[in-house]
């Protein structure tokens, strides 16, 4: 190992453009192995319900480090020119990752696409800049009103999660009219928190998640299942099989690591419908989103997911 004490200032500075120029060449690479295995969904047959999960779990990444880095990936799988801009350092992997943030934010307000040709024009717009003129830049290439703008979240050393919500004076009068017309007080918290929750258990006991709610002298709702579609698990055989499962992804990776996804489950059939398969209790489990997703690849075939899973095509 060298002793850098022995080193000249000039060679100190040497050493370190040298190695900052070798670090940015492993991060792209760090990037290119991480599109690979987001293509194969290699993170799903570790057990693992996402690329992030993946990043922070098995690889040891903060939160925010993960983020950047699958953002960024995502942007050099998209723009070509992008990979060539990280190495040489023109764009971090922050500033990009802001971009995307703001592409999709423009998304969702203006619903139309923004094509590969603006997200080349703004990446490359991007180069050399600091992360403010970065924020004109993005402000002018792609505006959003204040209420479309994304909600700033950040992560508490007592693992709760920080939420930053700006919202317009109507906006605001809309939350004054609902607490002024609740039977108790409640802070905006309280009362965000509950909607949410009520909503929960309509989606949970549509999806046959939870049982339905029986009429009795404490309350007069009254849920109806659904009817069911065809091909589609009956209400009793998803209550069944969510309680089965216990309210978590089912997929267990060949290791023996079973997935710990709570979220976005959904009712996969174990042998599909196109191969046969029947909607009964023996063939019902609960997957995550891509583990349902990982699982059709594996029976289907990705040529069949590709128009699907764009991802899924080329490498």
């Amino acid at each position: 190992m060298e002793v850098l004490s022995r080193f000249t200032n000039q060679e100190l500075n040497h050493k370190i453009q040298s190695t900052v120029r070798e670090e940015r060449r492993a991060t792209v690479e760090v990037l290119r192995l991480l599109r690979e295995i987001e293509r194969r969904m290699v993170y799903a047959e570790l057990g693992f319900p996402s690329l992030f999960a993946y990043c922070t779990v098995e690889l040891g990444y903060s939160e925010a480090a993960a983020s950047r880095r699958i953002e960024a990936m995502r942007a050099m799988r998209d723009v070509a020119e992008i990979e060539e801009k990280i190495e040489s350092g023109e764009l971090s992997l922050s500033t990009v990752a802001q971009a995307r943030v703001a592409i999709r934010a423009h998304e969702r307000e203006t619903k139309v696409k923004v094509t590969a040709e603006q997200t080349k024009s703004v990446m490359l717009q991007l180069s050399g800049l600091s992360k403010r003129a970065a924020e004109k830049v993005l402000v002018r290439e792609l505006p959003v009103t204040l209420s479309a703008q994304p909600i700033p979240e950040r992560q508490l050393a007592t693992g709760g999660t920080r939420v930053t919500l700006d919202l317009t004076e109507d906006e605001m009068a809309v939350i004054e009219d609902l607490r002024r017309l609740q039977s108790k007080t409640q802070s905006t918290k309280d009362l965000l928190l509950n909607l949410a929750r009520k909503e929960l258990a309509r989606k949970k006991r549509e999806r046959g998640e939870a049982p339905p709610i029986r009429e009795s002298k404490q309350t007069t709702e009254a849920i109806t299942p659904p009817a069911e579609e065809a091909g589609h698990f009956s209400a009793p055989v998803k209550r069944l099989a969510w309680q089965k499962a216990e309210s978590q992804c089912e997929y267990m990776s060949p290791s023996g690591r079973r997935c710990e996804a709570r979220h976005r489950l959904e009712f996969d059939h174990r042998k599909p419908l196109a191969l046969g398969g029947e909607s009964s209790s023996q063939n019902i489990r609960i997957l995550c989103r891509e583990h349902n997703v990982f699982q059709a690849v594996l029976k289907l075939g990705a040529p069949v997911m590709a128009p699907y899973l764009p991802r899924l095509s080329g490498s």
